[in-house]
């Protein structure tokens, strides 16, 4: 009888601490941090972690009126730039085998339109890790200069906050 009055005396006063911890709180901006790459042969799977105060992160596949309507900067939420090691600096690399970056030449940009992830409850403040598939290929494979690669990745929330931006550690093939 005592050790049950002890453990009803235990259980609810765990309970009262539990209740007293202030939750997490993060700005409303979503913050990135690099975490890894692999390489899955031709593919890559780039994982990066990150916290917001609001929790509006993702977008319903539904949503389409502006600013998240097709053609619009806003309809994708996530964008990772390639990056090739040319003659000493890392160069935005474009589809051009020879390396050759002119202004008219597209760049390399994997677009991404990241589902809602917004928490139930009252807390909405997330925090959590992104895995994203680039393919068919993680590299140019008609460039002269993929043996060192890096990315940067931009995270934006249905507020249009922009996240940091981040880059990869350098990938060598």
């Amino acid at each position: 009888m005592i050790i049950s009055k002890l453990k009803i005396v235990i259980v609810f006063s765990s309970l009262c601490l539990i209740s007293c911890l202030k939750p997490e709180s993060y700005p409303n901006e979503p913050i990135l941090e690099y975490l890894s790459f692999e390489s899955l042969s031709d593919s890559g799977k780039l994982t990066f972690s990150f916290t917001d105060g609001d929790g509006n992160i993702g977008l319903d596949q539904n949503q389409l009126d502006a600013p998240f309507d097709p053609g619009s900067f806003y309809y994708y939420n996530c964008y990772i730039n390639y990056y090739e090691m040319m003659d000493g600096e890392w160069v935005r690399a474009t589809a051009d085998p020879q390396g050759n970056n002119s202004p008219f030449a597209d760049s390399i940009t994997y677009s991404y339109r990241i589902g809602n992830m917004t928490p139930v409850g009252q807390n909405k403040a997330l925090k959590g890790e992104i895995e994203v598939i680039l393919e068919p290929f993680y590299f140019n494979p008609i460039s002269n200069h993929s043996d060192s690669i890096k990315y940067s990745i931009l995270l934006i929330d249905r507020s249009l906050n922009h996240s940091n931006l981040i880059f990869s550690s350098t990938i060598l093939r």
